[in-house]
């Protein structure tokens, strides 16, 4: 897999300044009526924009609070951009930016890219393709932030100006429908984005396949955890195909160590902080558990506290001390830090409650030790990678295997793996523990919510601009995936 090239400044910068077709109609014809496009622009123009400025901008900007949502992360830097998202208020520019930058800079920019395409270089299905398997994945994160959002009416300003909502049962179940017409433009050699424009695969076609696969596979995971029955054959079947099950296969944007190109949750902690990590506690949650497991990826997360060992700080309390609590690590907030979209721990883990569960067939055992083995092996090769002598004693433990378990212990070590696998995947890990309740929250400091958050709200801006919108829902509202 490709990381971002020298030229990517250059190509990020350029594909802005086409960003004026963003706001041209939603069809070739209203582009060419305008004297002043350029009718034959590469589609690769807008691919940097749709990964940097459409999807990971606020994947790791806005949803960085998203940790504490899934008490992976506690902060401890006392003032309101971390209190406030901690406890229960969701600011109005933290949900306006996400709903921009996913319908406006992504969706908007992805529609352009095919539509370009189609009209000058219509043999190229791969492109239609990777826009399509990126359009899933769009609407993927929405439907988890949100619940019901724009779907089958989005992005049609000419059919549909004012869209109406749809429900994120509808959502889950048209996104295979949506990677199933991204993976058949993908069967076959064409011209195709590729390096340097395509940022995470570098037009590598079979990668995109299995990021396709893996998005499908996600989707209907989400559906099954409340109505299995209805997508156990799409289970068999994407099961069979080429998934992302490797770590060299996953789905990710690389940041640089450059200035200007380096992860923002790393740039925050230079500019306000000295370069010291003074924000970020790990959550007591969290490393309860690993405590629990002697987990060995303690130590690639989170730093001791001054008398050794690790601890987590309460969800709510609002206390720099090292002596009292785990921060999380610098090797891990890097400047090169990923924005990770589809993992192989994930996927495999997904697979091992199917196989577990009678969904699909296969060795429940073998994919649940494979995503343990891709998450020990997450940092390897860097300044915090587990030592091959810890992984070999955390795969011999109980937690290496759930052969010879019961079905109800098997599943929680399932569970539990993944939640662990999930650090630094803000929105992904909040997913996972709101949909399988493993492990229990614990309670919240000075929270103005009777619960947990759930969900965030449709911003302002759509709500005042859409009368099609739906009512506010509470932010504590479980989604259709919950149990």
């Amino acid at each position: 897999m490709k990381n971002i090239l020298i030229n990517k400044i250059g190509i990020f910068f350029l594909a802005a300044s086409t960003l004026f077709l963003s706001g041209c109609e939603g069809s070739i014809e209203g582009i060419n009526s305008d004297p002043l496009a350029a009718l034959d622009i590469d589609p690769a123009l807008l691919m940097p924009q749709v990964l940097l400025g459409g999807i990971t901008a606020n994947r790791t900007v806005e949803q960085f609070q998203m940790s504490t949502h899934s008490q992976h992360w506690s902060f401890s830097a006392a003032f309101g951009v971390f209190v406030n998202p901690e406890r229960g208020t969701v600011g109005p520019n933290t949900t306006n930016n996400i709903w921009v930058g996913n319908y406006t800079t992504g969706l908007r920019n992805l529609q352009q890219m095919r539509l370009l395409t189609e009209e000058n270089n219509p043999s190229a299905t791969n492109i239609i393709g990777q826009a399509k398997v990126l359009e899933a994945f769009i609407y993927l994160n929405l439907t988890q932030i949100f619940g019901s959002v724009p779907f089958s009416e989005a992005i049609q300003v000419n059919d549909f100006p004012n869209p109406n909502f749809d429900s994120q049962e509808d959502i889950l179940r048209g996104i295979p429908d949506l990677i199933d017409e991204a993976i058949a433009a993908l069967s076959s050699d064409t011209d195709i984005i590729g390096a340097p424009a395509d940022l995470i695969y570098g037009g590598d076609r079979e990668s995109w396949v299995r990021f396709g696969n893996s998005i499908k596979l996600k989707a209907l995971m989400l559906i099954a955890n409340v109505d299995p029955a209805s997508v156990q054959t799409q289970l068999q079947e994407v099961a069979s195909q080429p998934l992302i099950t490797t770590n060299a296969f996953e789905a990710k944007l690389d940041y640089l160590d450059v200035a200007g190109n380096q992860n923002p949750i790393y740039t925050l902690i230079v500019q306000f902080a000295g370069g010291d990590q003074d924000f970020y506690s790990g959550g007591s949650t969290l490393i309860s558990l690993m405590n629990n497991n002697n987990d060995p990826r303690r130590a690639a997360y989170f730093d001791e506290i001054t008398s050794g060992g690790y601890v987590g700080q309460p969800q709510g309390e609002f206390l720099l001390d090292r002596d009292q609590f785990s921060q999380v690590s610098l090797d891990v907030i890097r400047p090169e830090l990923p924005d990770r979209y589809i993992t192989a721990p994930e996927v495999n883990f997904y697979l091992a409650e199917a196989a577990l569960l009678g969904w699909i067939s296969g060795d429940a055992n073998a994919f649940y030790q494979a995503g343990v083995q891709a998450s020990l092996g997450r940092y390897d090769g860097l300044a915090n990678a587990v030592p091959q002598a810890d992984k070999d004693t955390y795969m011999a433990s109980a937690r290496g295997s759930i052969s010879g378990d019961s079905q109800a212990d098997a599943l929680r070590k399932i569970h539990e793996e993944h939640y662990v696998a999930d650090f630094m995947r803000h929105m992904e890990s909040w997913t996972t523990i709101r949909r399988n309740r493993v492990p229990a929250y614990e309670a919240i400091d000075g929270t103005v919510l009777t619960d947990n958050i759930r969900r965030y709200q449709v911003p302002l801006s759509e709500l005042t601009s859409n009368p099609n919108a739906p009512d506010l829902v509470p932010f504590i509202t479980p989604m259709f995936f919950e149990k």
